[in-house]
């Protein structure tokens, strides 16, 4: 019996039995892919050496045994295995956007509600569709806003408008709005879907695609975070609908929503009063200084839901407390 040998030849899609001939488009296309192929594991080689490079760099800084001694007996450090393990965190875009949704919403409610006077009044007003999330523009939030902008004009002479607004999703997967509105003692707003005057003559309902509702609200914040925690329970919001929205905050308002939306290696280096923005290729960067603070992780993988730590940054604050501890002068917050 013939000693077997593999022949490579065999096993090129072209070499069959009725097809012995590879034709010019044939090579082509192999070369093609051979060299597609090629590229890719070039380029997933050099992003996992790169990747290998910063979490080295940061175990040095941190004190932690080369990754090259990759067991873990007898106590002399991590694998690549375990390290990436502990390191890793994995995020859900979704609930990443409610938290943030919740975070905004709350230090808002909070900070308008101080900039009122006592007498002041909370009227919270929801707004429904009559059909279904078809029926929804992303401009209906935004123009029900401007009326209700002209409207308090009209009675106050007075621009800025106090407001807090989250999106909602009822049982039946409708998206619906809860608006938030401070206004000085004695102004009523119009319900939202009837017609209200101006200088005598009547207006255009502010709000036209369905029923409203309007009612005091005397715990404005513990309301709008009722709403804000429910997210996408009942399904998910229409493509490109925003879920929240803020108005009518002074500059220390914008600073402490500002502050508690920076992730916490920017909370532990920042006041509310520094101005830091998102830098090309990762971390923030303060726009009045320069300085440059590093994303603490590096995404691990496609799609960036999964992340390593490759560094730990300093803190240069202790015991904030918050961004409202910024406003008083709270002991143990050292201020930037």
């Amino acid at each position: 019996m013939a000693e077997f040998r593999f022949d490579e030849s065999k096993f090129e899609p072209w070499a069959t039995i009725k097809n012995q001939h590879r034709t010019p488009g044939m090579v082509a296309a192999r070369k093609l892919h051979v060299a597609v192929s090629v590229a890719r594991a070039e380029a997933t080689h050099e992003r996992m050496s790169e990747l290998l490079a910063h979490v080295q760099t940061a175990r040095e800084a941190r004190g932690l045994v080369s990754l090259s001694t990759t067991c873990k007996s007898g106590g002399s450090g991590l694998s690549v295995v375990d390290f990436m393990a502990e390191n890793t965190i994995e995020i859900d875009h979704q609930k990443a956007r409610i938290t943030r949704m919740q975070k905004s919403v709350g230090v808002s409610a909070k900070a308008l509600h101080n900039l009122g006077e006592k007498n002041q009044r909370v009227w919270m007003l929801t707004l429904t569709y009559r059909g279904t999330n078809r029926d929804w523009k992303p401009e209906h939030i935004s123009r029900y806003l401007d009326g209700l902008r002209k409207w308090h004009y009209s009675r106050t002479g007075i621009k800025k408008l106090r407001y807090v607004w989250v999106a909602e999703l009822q049982k039946r997967g409708v998206i619906h709005y809860h608006v938030c509105v401070w206004l000085n003692h004695g102004l009523t707003p119009p319900k939202p879907d009837s017609a209200w005057k101006k200088h005598g003559q009547f207006q255009a309902p502010m709000w036209g695609h369905g029923m409203s509702n309007r009612v005091r609200a005397t715990h404005p914040v513990a309301y709008l975070m009722k709403y804000a925690s429910k997210g996408t329970s009942e399904g998910k919001f229409p493509h490109g609908a925003r879920i929240s929205g803020v108005g009518g905050l002074d500059e220390a308002g914008r600073g402490c929503r500002r502050w508690v939306l920076w992730p916490a290696y920017v909370q532990g280096n920042a006041s509310i009063k520094d101005r830091f923005r998102p830098a090309k290729g990762g971390g923030y960067v303060n726009v009045d200084t320069g300085e440059l603070l590093l994303s603490e992780f590096v995404p691990t993988g496609g799609g960036f839901t999964r992340f390593v730590r490759v560094r730990t940054t300093p803190k240069k604050l202790e015991n904030t407390g918050g961004p409202f501890s910024w406003l008083s002068d709270k002991p143990g917050v050292t201020h930037a």
